[in-house]
């Protein structure tokens, strides 16, 4: 649980942030703020921090709703099938967004 915990405090900064950046404070329309260019340089210059994000968000949203598939609809007997579910997913995400954040 302290996990979680941990994870949504990173979210809270780094997801603040994400949101700044498309936010009318940068100066820039919403549809300026997802243009390509834009979206390209701030995947350059703030790699870190995205991959903060990718990685915080992956592993308490998967982690998350594991834990409400197994403990609050009472799936017990199918934990071993869940994690290892939870896992591949979490593996598959986590390869794309850093392939992702790599390339650009």
């Amino acid at each position: 649980m302290l996990l979680m915990y941990a994870l949504g405090l990173i979210m809270i900064f780094v997801l603040t942030f994400h949101l700044l950046l498309v936010s009318p404070l940068t100066g820039k329309t919403f549809a300026e703020a997802l243009s390509y260019n834009y979206v390209l340089h701030n995947l350059t210059y703030y790699q870190i921090i995205f991959g903060i994000l990718l990685y915080a968000a992956t592993i308490h949203g998967l982690n998350g709703f594991r834990i409400v598939l197994i403990e609050w609809l009472h799936l017990n007997k199918y934990q071993w099938v869940i994690n290892s579910v939870i896992v591949v997913l979490m593996a598959i995400l986590l390869a794309f967004g850093t392939y992702t954040l790599i390339v650009l």
